[in-house]
């Protein structure tokens, strides 16, 4: 059977509340590519993929990403809601801050669709390409998941069964978790491309996107880190 949901029934999440401790404790989301911080980079995809309900996940750094956020809000599309959902304890990891940002949404919410703040690559044909196999998954399925030479990546969309075993696990069981207990309910998208696999994690990872993909990432001015502030 197919979902007949639209892009405007699901609530995206983008997930921006690491610490970017190989980064020297900096908030990663703020590399800019062609002058756009990755973090606002992936809202405007997000909308240009026909979402309108996004939910930013904080937690380190939120400080540093909360005016990032004030300033997007007027220039966002019409209709498009821009809300943000604050771990206080982000360092019990990326499920506790995914709980933190289900805990946000309407509860009559049907799909979930999550990024990670720090995707430099990805592009709104990715986005399209799993909204587009959720609309049309089996019975059965409540998981999408793009996969590249056998990696899982985002975006990933999931339902109200995923949400409920996360939230039950109160942050201590995330998606990995779920799609491991549960394989014959995951739709796997096979992608040729690195683009949801990619993430940054170090400063090692910048000269690499340079030269593979001529993605040229750069910190903006005076961006601090924990350590300093």
């Amino acid at each position: 059977m197919l979902d007949l949901a639209s892009p405007e029934d699901i609530v995206a999440v983008v997930m921006a509340a690491g610490a970017g401790r190989r980064f020297g404790f900096r908030p990663k989301s703020l590399l800019t590519r062609d002058g756009e911080p990755l973090l606002e980079r992936q809202i405007r995809l997000l909308t240009e993929a026909g979402l309108r309900q996004l939910v930013v996940a904080l937690g380190h750094h939120a400080e540093v990403l909360r005016p990032l956020l004030a300033l997007l809000q007027p220039r966002l599309p019409a209709g498009v809601m821009l809300r943000e959902a604050l771990n206080s304890n982000p360092d019990a990891g990326t499920a506790s801050s995914l709980c933190t940002a289900l805990a946000a949404l309407p509860p009559a919410t049907t799909g979930v669709l999550v990024v990670l703040a720090d995707q430099p690559l990805l592009s709104v044909s990715d986005l399209r390409a799993a909204l587009a196999a959720w609309a049309t998954r089996p019975a059965g399925v409540d998981l999408v998941l793009p996969m590249h030479n056998g990696q899982p990546g985002h975006p990933l969309v999931f339902g109200p069964a995923v949400r409920r075993a996360i939230e039950a696990g109160q942050g201590r069981l995330g998606v990995r978790d779920w799609r491991r207990a549960h394989p014959e309910r995951v739709r796997a998208l096979q992608v040729d491309h690195p683009r949801c696999t990619q993430d940054v994690d170090s400063d090692a990872d910048l000269p690499l996107l340079a030269r593979e993909h001529d993605v040229h990432l750069r910190w903006p001015p005076a961006v601090p880190s924990r350590e300093s502030s």
